[in-house]
């Protein structure tokens, strides 16, 4: 028995699996309570992606030996990839009381309470972890995206450099360095950090589009458009890309483009209501008032009070001469957004124009 799970270890170390499956499964047979091979044959599953398998057979090792801290960490990942983050988070807890030491426990725990929406706990189990194994440059990552997530921009830098330092061509690392250098508005470090990050790894499309996001910060419209098209042809399913490549595109007065590119967006993420207005707005520059204010409809039956589509929408009827149509949607939106001069002045335009029209019809 010993000989055979052996062999199947040596196997599973390989990348055999299926033949080592095939062992622990035969010693299952003989010894329907063998620890090490229902644990091992739940790692097997979950390598292959059999995560509800590898629950049920990490488990039943468990029943059977608890105090061993590898069945509950691996029992964790598992319940972790089937989404059940909070049962995972216990089984790390259990995983770490039996080995305080245990460094990659510690890790997914992390991992598992960011997933909840809990960074600061998150954060600590890094810093237990990184304690542990200082030179393990994912915890460092995965520790710079919770700090990030908390508004702690520098120590999130500081995290990601640690992480470069011991991985340099770390994609990854250096394009959320980036995105936080972005947020700190120092933005021609984070392109030169999206330019080392496109150098590792080019087909980066979340690379390209943050670096294009960058770039339009920097009042820089080609480059940027250059950018978001690189990312859109690696990941044409990439409705962010094509959004803020039509409002570049929009800004730089190209209407044709610009609306092919929120057309796009939005065939992707009907729902985008911020596309939906923009696209009304470029529709409005092509004279197409009609379209602009079905556009403006449709963004306005997902969010009713989008006070920039509701002016919008009147300036479309405007286009139209619906100027009584147009003085509602101004008033609608004033009801949302009274100190709003924009709208104030798209109101006075409106009621101008309808006193023109009715003078002309009295006279």
């Amino acid at each position: 028995m010993q000989h055979k799970f052996e062999k199947a270890v040596a196997l599973h170390r390989k990348g055999r699996l299926a033949e080592a499956k095939a062992i622990y499964q035969r010693i299952l047979k003989q010894a329907p309570k063998n620890a090490d091979a229902l644990h091992l044959l739940g790692v097997v599953a979950a390598q292959t992606n059999d995560f509800a398998r590898s629950v049920e057979l990490i488990g039943r090792a468990v029943e059977v030996r608890p105090d061993d801290a590898a069945f509950h960490s691996n029992l964790g990942n598992a319940l972790r990839a089937l989404g059940r983050a909070e049962e995972a988070v216990s089984s790390y807890d259990r995983a770490v009381a039996l080995n305080p030491r245990y460094a990659e426990a510690l890790y997914n725990r992390g991992i598992a309470l960011h997933s909840l929406g809990r960074a600061e706990e998150a954060v600590a189990s890094y810093d237990r972890a990184l304690a542990l194994a200082p030179n393990a440059p994912d915890i460092h990552t995965n520790r710079g995206t919770a700090l990030s997530e908390l508004g702690r921009f520098e120590d999130a830098v500081g995290s990601y450099d640690r992480a470069i330092s011991l991985r340099p061509q770390d994609a990854m690392a250096l394009s959320n360095r980036g995105n936080v250098l972005k947020e700190l508005g120092r933005l021609e470090e984070a392109v030169a950090s999206y330019d080392r990050a496109i150098a590792a790894r080019p087909d980066y499309a979340e690379a390209w589009y943050n670096r294009g996001v960058a770039l339009a910060a920097l009042n820089r419209p080609g480059e940027a458009v250059a950018c978001y098209e690189r990312a859109v042809a690696l990941r044409p399913d990439y409705p962010d890309a094509f959004y803020n490549l039509g409002v570049v595109l929009d800004r730089s007065r190209r209407w044709q483009d610009a609306l092919a590119a929120y057309d796009r967006a939005l065939e992707i993420d009907p729902g985008r209501v911020e596309a939906w207005c923009n696209r009304g707005n470029v529709l409005q520059e092509l004279q197409r008032f009609a379209d602009a204010v079905a556009s403006y409809d449709r963004a306005l039956a997902v969010r009713p009070d989008y006070a920039e589509a509701i002016t919008s929408r009147g300036n479309a009827l405007c286009g139209l001469r619906r100027f009584e149509d147009a003085l509602v949607c101004h008033d609608s939106a004033l009801a949302l957004n009274p100190g709003d001069a924009k709208t104030w002045s798209n109101r006075g335009v409106a009621l101008a124009a309808l006193h023109r029209m009715e003078e002309a019809h009295r006279s």
